[in-house]
């Protein structure tokens, strides 16, 4: 049975801890069209890659998505933050199809000085910080897939 890790957004935000990635490689950016959360298939490579490259490795997966911070209008605050939402999940999604199996971290930035539409995608070197780990196990039942990697 494949197994993933899916640490939850919602987890991150709703604790003090953040993740840390300081030995990481970057695979770069998946796009996203203005106000779609679907990725164009051209980066499917890039994730194929991605999913090679770190099967055998240890280590976790981070994704990282920046939110305007000029956005003043609560409503479009809102949505903001539910199609940043969408958009890591599509990519989550897509990782979970491709067998990947190693742990994913994510984290939405919500103040960014630019307006960008791009997951970006950090392979950190090292394993899953333990107060992450420990945290995780306390809050299982709040969270919607949560398992440990083979």
């Amino acid at each position: 049975m494949k197994q993933l890790l899916v640490v939850m957004m919602s987890f991150l935000l709703s604790t003090p801890l953040m993740a840390k990635c300081p030995k990481n490689i970057n695979y770069g950016d998946i796009p996203f069209e203005k106000n779609s959360s679907y990725f164009s298939g051209k980066y499917t490579q890039k994730l194929k890659k991605l999913v090679t490259e770190t099967q055998q490795g240890d280590g976790y997966l981070l994704l990282e998505f920046p939110v305007y911070k000029g956005q003043t209008d609560k409503k479009l605050r809102e949505y903001d933050m539910w199609l940043a939402n969408r958009r890591i999940d599509r990519v989550k999604h897509y990782l979970t199809q491709s067998a990947f199996s190693q742990p994913i971290v994510t984290r939405i930035l919500t103040a960014s000085d630019n307006d960008t539409r791009s997951v970006s995608l950090h392979w950190c070197t090292q394993t899953v910080p333990q107060t992450i780990m420990a945290s995780t196990a306390d809050k299982q039942s709040n969270i919607d897939s949560i398992t440990s990697p083979k």
